[in-house]
């Protein structure tokens, strides 16, 4: 159950799409939405020696106009939903922001899309979204925002089904507990993924055995087991794929799963292949959202 849920802002329309997210999620958790927009001091090359001198007039007239922004929009929606919402400003470097805001509540979320270009002259392409990924010590639900999040009937869950892929390592299996947190009060359903390379797939064969024969019995059913709940089902999903980001956009489609759930890094003792560039490239171009959580046990303790 998360109690806090941040959206960082930019100024764009693109960003706010974070908003559409949120404000369900917050609903259903009973938590505070808090805005977050952060200042970033401006350096303009000013004659002093070829080195960049901050200048105070162009600090405070871009934090007059992150002001007007953030406080029009914290009234806009706070007059279209119960929950308390808050506008918050502060001064530092983005993403180590974000991350912190995430991080003051006892248990926080950040939802933001993942690239946008703002009205304060500010690109959030990759960059921003992949620091905010590494340093955040709470989940990260992520939207590229290039899609409409569908039609969602009032009162109904943003998520009941999420698809989790899992590589065997405990790292991974971490992501399990973001998931079940997401869907905390509500009837959902897990689908738990594992995608097998072609050469463990043809090592299998030769024992006489299919691929999913052996991941399923040895795996994906204890955990299943040990995940199910009176109010939670739990599905198991196999692929056999060199390429996981493709295989698992494949099941998520098959399964008709709402949202992925991912650690930022994984690599565990069934292969090799879920490290970085697999939640890297699900960031970038997942059709559905991706909950990234941190792989570190104090995260997810939370």
């Amino acid at each position: 159950m998360h109690d806090l849920i941040v959206v960082p802002l930019d100024g764009s329309k693109l960003a706010e799409r974070a908003i559409a997210l949120a404000v369900p999620l917050a609903e259903q958790h009973g938590a505070r939405l808090v805005l977050l927009t952060v200042q970033h001091p401006i350096l303009p090359l000013i004659s002093g020696g070829g080195v960049p001198v901050r200048d105070p007039a162009l600090d405070h007239e871009r934090r007059q106009e992150q002001e007007r922004y953030l406080n029009k929009t914290t009234k806009r929606l706070a007059k279209q939903t119960g929950v308390p919402v808050e506008g918050r400003l502060v001064v530092g470097e983005t993403a180590e922001m974000i991350a912190e805001a995430g991080a003051s509540g006892a248990s926080g979320l950040i939802v933001m899309t993942t690239h946008g270009r703002g009205g304060f002259k500010r690109f959030w392409l990759g960059s921003v979204t992949d620091r905010v990924v590494r340093r955040a010590q709470v989940p990260v639900l992520l939207s590229t925002g290039n899609r409409s999040t569908g039609t969602r009937q009032a009162g109904r869950p943003l998520f009941t089904h999420l698809l989790v892929p899992l590589d065997g390592s405990e790292r991974a299996e971490m992501a399990l507990r973001a998931a079940r947190a997401l869907l905390e009060g509500v009837p959902g359903r897990l689908t738990l993924a594992h995608v097998v390379h072609p050469m463990m797939a043809l090592a299998a064969t030769k024992r006489g055995r299919t691929p999913d024969q052996e991941i399923v019995e040895s795996y994906l059913e204890p955990l299943s087991r040990e995940m199910s709940g009176p109010t939670l089902t739990v599905d198991l999903a196999t692929s056999v794929n060199a390429t996981v980001p493709t295989a698992l956009m494949e099941l998520v489609k098959s399964s008709h799963a709402e949202c992925i759930a991912i650690t930022s890094q994984g690599a565990g003792r069934l292969q090799t292949f879920m490290v970085g560039g697999t939640t890297d490239k699900l960031m970038r171009t997942s059709a559905v959202p991706v909950l990234v959580c941190p792989a570190t046990p104090e995260a997810t303790d939370a």
